[in-house]
């Protein structure tokens, strides 16, 4: 049975279901509503201090917001950080749920080989002059999703009006997302019950700290950049070279995916309830934390 022929289950009991998990959640205390499972606290890893990774890293793959931004924007410093990185020889790839639009102007922003948009959806690649677009899926199947997740955020919705879709999916060309936390504030349980809701309609659904993406259940990060190291780069033996770093949620694949993989420190606010971890931690949080990793990667190419 192919994804669009999916049963989805009744929209009034998924519908009551799910809001009776956010209540729950609630009295309970719990903040991370039903789409996330907290690990028992003797089962978590513990993080290695970014001074324990001594690997030489070839690429450094980043997310942007709450990693490579501060309260929302890149700060000048970091600009300044990325630079001096990739004249060190390491590129610097942006990995991002934010909109395609937005990452195809982060190119003319960042030297970088390549930008990776809508949690994997769109990936935009720098061919010289000239920039190449990549889809996760076939295009023409783009209008028939679309027409599936609207009709999933009409019911989310309906359980959670303050929920709205984010200003910058007029510039999504796969995925759509609902603000939750940049120009609306809504409480966490409620954006993880709209991801378990967007999941039983049959999308893949994931909280960054801004926003709730779902797109088609077909890729993610992980997915995305492996298929850019190996089809595109021809680089895939040396996969094992390339870092990523991150801050949420739907970072968790490529901690997976990549050992060397770091989270700035404000990634412990959500480490009980990481599927899976990064192997290291910065101490400072966000933008902080990210040029700390950058000077980090620079004095382990430097001679002595």
């Amino acid at each position: 049975m192919s994804a669009d022929d999916a049963e989805v289950p009744g929209s009034a009991g998924v519908a009551s279901g799910v809001a009776a998990g956010v209540a729950s959640g609630a009295a309970s205390g719990s903040s991370s509503g039903r789409a996330v499972r907290r690990l028992p606290a003797d089962s978590l890893p513990r993080p290695a201090p970014l001074s324990e990774l001594r690997a030489q890293v070839a690429v450094l793959l980043s997310d942007v917001d709450g990693t490579m931004t501060t309260g929302g924007r890149i700060e000048a410093a970091t600009f300044g950080a990325i630079e001096r990185l990739i004249a060190a020889g390491v590129p610097v790839i942006p990995v991002t749920g934010r909109s395609a639009g937005f990452g195809h102007t982060l190119l003319s922003a960042i030297a970088a080989p390549a930008v990776v948009t809508e949690n994997g959806a769109v990936t935009f690649v720098r061919e010289g002059h000239q920039v190449r677009k990549l889809l996760a899926l076939p295009e023409a199947d783009i209008a028939m999703w679309r027409h599936r997740m609207r009709e999933a955020v009409a019911e989310v919705q309906r359980v959670f009006p303050q929920l709205r879709l984010s200003t910058d999916s007029a510039f999504r060309e796969v995925d759509l997302a609902l603000d939750w936390n940049e120009e609306v504030s809504v409480p966490v349980a409620q954006a993880d019950a709209a991801v378990e809701l967007l999941r039983q309609h049959g999308l893949a659904a994931s909280r960054s700290n801004v926003h709730v993406n779902f797109a088609p259940p077909f890729f993610d990060k992980r997915t995305a950049c492996l298929r850019l190291i190996s089809e595109v780069f021809g680089d895939a033996e040396r996969v094992a070279q390339y870092a990523y770093v991150g801050d949420s949620l739907n970072d968790a694949p490529m901690f997976d995916g990549f050992p060397l993989s770091v989270g700035v420190a404000n990634i412990l606010g959500l480490w009980p309830t990481l599927p899976h971890h990064p192997r290291y931690v910065t101490a400072g949080r966000e933008a902080a934390g990210f040029r700390e990793l950058i000077e980090h990667l620079i004095s382990l190419r430097s001679p002595g």
